[in-house]
């Protein structure tokens, strides 16, 4: 009941009463409190706890005040203030105070319903943002045509969301993989993918994308039409018919370059390798064939890769003219295939 009383007095009270009550105790700064202290704690005399009870009781005898919100808040800091640096619990004492589980316990409650307000008020946009998933897996492609007409051919492990709503823009998140589009003109609806941070924004054009999880660059290629590629704050390039543009995902730089007026090699079954690093390599070899390629050499790591692969063949042959073109040795165990000098 002390502690009720105690913080009924905290919550209903301001700075100027406060001052008042502490001229009316016939007591000095330290001893009140001591006093104070002791109360809450349990270890008052009998003299001193009829003393407080006292005090409290003038409280309820007094004028109600009306206090605004921000004076509440107000008069509630100050006396925090001045009541806590007194209030220290002796380690001998192994007991939590009842006033901290009670705030403890007030904040749970206020951070439940401050989630069940938010989610009860917040807008309903689950159904604009819904979309429909598409995947591939590795060593499979897939055309579809969605419903504006665009028809998209997916490479080899690929995830693209498809959105539900197209009444004002068009919108697909190329999640992962690689996504030739063939954009069905609209003017009055853009057409955006969006990829890696990365907004490609088009009104009727054909392009690749190709932006895997596990590269670390995004390549935009135009076979025809116009797109504009920007980053959340700014537009990095508007690209017409035979011009590209790489994004590095990690360091935030892009270059443009030109790309030859043909479809994506991938179209034609065909994974052409640029320069790439073994991982990289290795990476766009599972993908493609299915086919894990490893190695422990420290020089095959260090190794560029450069060539062009039939997709129909076979992973172990796909490693073998790989490994030949690179003067490589390969060793197939299990579903692996190993590269060493």
């Amino acid at each position: 009941m002390a502690v009720d009383k105690f913080f009924l007095f905290s919550y209903s009270t301001n700075s100027s009463f406060l001052r008042y009550i502490l001229k009316q105790v016939a007591l000095e700064v330290e001893s009140i409190r001591q006093i104070l202290k002791k109360y809450l704690l349990g270890n008052t005399r009998a003299a001193e706890t009829e003393t407080v009870d006292q005090w409290f009781q003038s409280f309820d005898e007094g004028a109600p005040l009306h206090l605004s919100e921000q004076e509440r808040q107000t008069a509630k800091q100050e006396i925090w203030e001045k009541i806590a640096p007194a209030i220290i619990v002796e380690r001998k004492r192994k007991v939590i105070p009842l006033w901290i589980k009670v705030a403890a316990s007030a904040a749970v409650v206020a951070g439940v319903a401050f989630m069940l307000w938010w989610t009860g008020n917040r807008p309903a946009t689950d159904a604009v943002m819904a979309y429909t998933t598409v995947t591939t897996g590795n060593g499979e492609k897939k055309i579809i045509t969605i419903k504006d007409g665009t028809q998209l051919t997916l490479n080899a492990g690929t995830t693209l969301h498809i959105y539900n709503d197209f009444s004002a823009t068009r919108k697909v998140d190329l999640v992962d993989g690689e996504v030739f589009f063939e954009v069905h003109k609209d003017p009055e609806r853009p057409f955006q993918i969006q990829s890696s941070g990365l907004t490609i924004t088009v009104l009727g054009t054909s392009f690749n994308v190709l932006s895997y999880k596990e590269l670390s660059k995004i390549s935009v290629g135009v076979m025809t039409g116009k797109v504009r590629v920007a980053t959340d704050t700014t537009t990095i390039g508007v690209l017409q018919k035979t011009e590209g543009l790489v994004y590095d995902k990690q360091l935030h730089t892009y270059k443009t370059i030109t790309i030859h007026d043909t479809l994506p090699a991938w179209k034609e079954g065909r994974l052409v390798l640029d320069d790439v690093s073994f991982r990289e390599m290795a990476f766009l070899m599972k993908k493609n064939f299915g086919t894990d390629i490893l190695t422990s050499n420290t020089q095959v790591l260090n190794t560029r890769y450069t060539t062009e692969l039939p997709t129909s063949m076979t992973g172990e042959q796909a490693a073998e003219v790989l490994a030949a073109v690179h003067n490589l040795k390969t060793k197939k165990q299990n579903d692996q295939v190993f590269f060493y000098k």
